[in-house]
């Protein structure tokens, strides 16, 4: 019973933890400080790797910082623990687009507009981006 508790009890002062990061990091990120943000994103995916948010958010701060390949890594892992993440799918349809996967960008574009995103807005932005490209 005491070891249950205390089980119970450490994987809320993990999550607690894990929000404690997140928050931090998003603020470096709003305030331009990609590295402190990293630095703090990283530690909460480290505490709770099961939040899809934290890995979109890294993914996010991945792009800014031109490190598109990395992104594409933290999206699909957000994507594996919520497959109806919306705007995960939204963003790496994007980040494929412009890295000149075409056909897999048209594949999260599907899956976006099956969870209710806009078919013609996306690929208007992926016309733009390919014609950027090219």
């Amino acid at each position: 019973m005491i070891l249950r508790f205390l089980s119970a009890f450490y994987g809320g002062m993990k999550s607690v933890s894990s929000g404690f990061y997140f928050t931090w990091g998003m603020n470096y990120a709003r305030w331009g400080q990609p590295a402190k943000a990293m630095f703090y994103l990283n530690r909460a995916i480290k505490l709770n790797d099961k939040n899809a948010n934290i890995f979109y958010q890294r993914g996010l701060l991945l792009v800014a910082m031109a490190r598109p390949e990395a992104a594409l890594v933290d999206f699909d892992t957000s994507i594996e623990i919520n497959p109806k993440y919306l705007d995960v799918y939204l963003n790496r349809s994007l980040i494929l687009a412009l890295t000149g996967r075409h056909e897999e960008a048209l594949k999260d574009v599907e899956e976006a507009v099956a969870l209710g995103a806009d078919r013609p807005s996306l690929e208007n932005q992926i016309a733009e981006l390919r014609d950027r490209v090219n």
